[in-house]
């Protein structure tokens, strides 16, 4: 399985999913998630990139589409910005959970 393949099937669709079921609450926190994109990107590309050069891991060409930005292969940044987007999907929506569970027990936890 390629990575692209491994990205849709276990990151893009779960988020697809559950921004579909829930976009009206999430709406509310896309600044959220964007910032926490950000700070993702951040600090994850240098740490990449510094892990490539030393070798401590690697990209296969055979598991990417040969696209290559300073560094790290495209599948990568794809990597960083969807599964911060899902972590912080999850997040906000077990937030939201708690908060309903919340008002119905009355406030108490």
């Amino acid at each position: 399985m390629n990575y692209l393949a491994w990205l849709l099937l276990f990151v893009w669709l779960p988020i697809i999913l559950m921004w579909a079921l829930n976009w009206g609450y999430l709406l509310q926190y896309k600044r959220t998630v964007l910032y926490c994109i950000g700070w993702a990107l951040l600090f994850s590309v240098p740490w990449d990139v510094w892990a490539v050069r030393t070798q401590i891991w690697l990209f296969p060409s055979d598991t990417n589409v040969g696209l290559w930005i300073a560094g790290l292969p495209l599948e990568e940044y794809l990597f960083i910005i969807f599964v911060t987007m899902m972590i912080s999907t999850v997040t906000l929506l077990l937030k939201r959970r708690l908060e309903l569970r919340e008002q119905a027990d009355g406030g108490g936890i």
